[in-house]
Order: structure tokens, then C-alpha cells, then sequence
């Protein structure tokens, strides 16, 4: 059967997704999509806060925070994280937290990036 130029185009973004998703396995082969989500939006949007990766990537609370911790220094365990973000105290709103990638995030974003134009 032959692809139309509309399924070849849906394969390409296919295969580019699975290919981000490749470079994200090599963090760690288990990775939960959530928080492959909530790094993809921190890498596309970030700094932000978390209220906003709430509703941009439509998690909880809860969620957002948890996947916040595994991708930064120490996961909510006592384990160590993945070092990918860093969060701070916004000091304009005590309440809110900014999250933004780390030196080792960044390198992280220019490697999806560098697959996805391949």
C-alpha cells in the first residue's frame, strides 16, 4: 500500500516524535511521559512558573510539583533527580515557584533539538 503525501507527512512528525522521545530515554529508559511533558514545556517555555505548567501541560498540583522534583536536584524520595531544572522563589510572589532548565537541561533541549532536524 502506498502513503498519500498526507500520511508520509503524519509518519515524519511521527518518527520525530519518537525520536525526541529516543533522546529523552537516554536520561533514564523509565521516564514517565509526565514528566517528559512538564520538561518539553519547561525547554519551550521556560522560566515559568509552575501555576503555568499546571495548565499548559493540564496535570495537577500535585503532579507538577512531583515531576518538578525528579527532574531537579533531588527527587521527592531523597533520591538524586535528574539535575535537568532548577526551581526557585519568584520574589515578586512569595507563593509561586520559577522553574528553568540547568546547564545540563540545556544540553539536554540542544540534543532533542539537533535529533528533531536530522
Amino acid at each position: 500500500m502506498v502513503k498519500s503525501v498526507e500520511e508520509r507527512r503524519t509518519s515524519s512528525t511521527m518518527m520525530k516524535l519518537m525520536t525526541c522521545l529516543k533522546v529523552l530515554q537516554t536520561v533514564d529508559p523509565r521516564m514517565q511521559l509526565q514528566t517528559a511533558m512538564v520538561f518539553l514545556t519547561v525547554s519551550e517555555f521556560g522560566p515559568c512558573n509552575m501555576s503555568n505548567l499546571r495548565t499548559t501541560c493540564g496535570l495537577s498540583g500535585a503532579s507538577v510539583s512531583r515531576n518538578c522534583a525528579s527532574l531537579g536536584k533531588i527527587h521527592r524520595h531523597g533520591k538524586a533527580g535528574f539535575g535537568l531544572i532548577k526551581a526557585y522563589e519568584d520574589v515578586m510572589d512569595r507563593k509561586q515557584k520559577i522553574v528553568e532548565l540547568t546547564p545540563k537541561g540545556e544540553n539536554l533541549r540542544q540534543l532533542i533539538n539537533d535529533a528533531m532536524e536530522r
